[in-house]
């Protein structure tokens, strides 16, 4: 029956989406009570067999609370949320009410009560724990990236390339630009350079010493803000004398 009907898949698929959006939920699917949704669901009236899975819906494209009324029964383990919702998906029709008792939720990250009551008795995404965190490491990657293409700087100096600019017309400037072309290409097909007597030509390499302890300093600070050891967050390997990464995985 599990396998029939996909229910661990279907798990999954609510705490995946529960942990990504704040909050997801899986309409239990009955045979015989499609039309009673927004019912109390009454297990004395579920027979052998008709369990036909969970649809599972995020916050943001499928389910929402109906209205701030709450569940107020002390022994419902939903106490003090939402007592109905309405779902709409592309198999079931816009604005159906489900009773709370026909879901199942999956909440992200707990926030304070008014927190709470501003996301519609959501949680919080996991991505947003981490956003900041991996903007800063993104940032330094891409900035990191640029460096190493700009590593060896290759500069022309030419005796008073100033005024030639302001003084010359423009079919002369366009005369000096192919000269560089022409420079460049020999020198990327033949390692040739030709200078006049007064020029000269020097190049500049960046140290990129230091570089590789920033970004793993970057690296470390998404991992606590995920909350996850480095080697399983980033596939890295145990850094460290005796480290097996063993505890890391448990």
């Amino acid at each position: 029956q599990v396998r029939k009907t996909q229910l661990k898949k279907r798990l999954l698929e609510g705490l995946r989406w529960g942990r990504l959006y704040g909050g997801a939920a899986g309409v239990i699917l009955l045979e015989g009570q499609g039309d009673m949704l927004a019912e109390p669901l009454d297990l004395d009236t579920v027979m052998p067999g008709t369990f036909k899975g969970m649809l599972i819906l995020d916050r943001w494209s499928g389910i929402q609370p109906l209205s701030t009324e709450l569940v107020t029964d002390l022994n419902d383990p939903d106490f003090g949320l939402p007592d109905r919702y309405t779902i709409s998906t592309e198999t079931i029709s816009r604005g159906v009410e489900v009773h709370h008792s026909r879901l199942v939720r999956f909440t992200g990250r707990d926030l304070p009560y008014w927190e709470k009551q501003q996301e519609m008795y959501w949680g919080a995404s996991e991505v947003e724990h981490v956003f900041d965190e991996l903007r800063k490491r993104d940032n330094t990657s891409w900035n990191i990236a640029s460096l190493i293409f700009n590593a060896n700087l290759r500069v022309l100096k030419m005796k008073d390339l100033e005024q030639v600019f302001t003084t010359m017309d423009e079919q002369a400037v366009k005369d000096l630009y192919n000269i560089l072309q022409a420079q460049n290409w020999l020198m990327s097909n033949t390692g040739t350079q030709i200078l006049g007597a007064s020029d000269d030509f020097q190049t500049f390499q960046y140290a990129f010493s230091g570089l590789d302890k920033v970004y793993e300093n970057f690296m470390m600070d998404l991992a606590g803000a995920a909350e996850m050891p480095v080697t399983k967050l980033f596939g890295r390997s145990p850094a460290g004398m005796n480290a097996t990464g063993e505890s890391d995985m448990q």
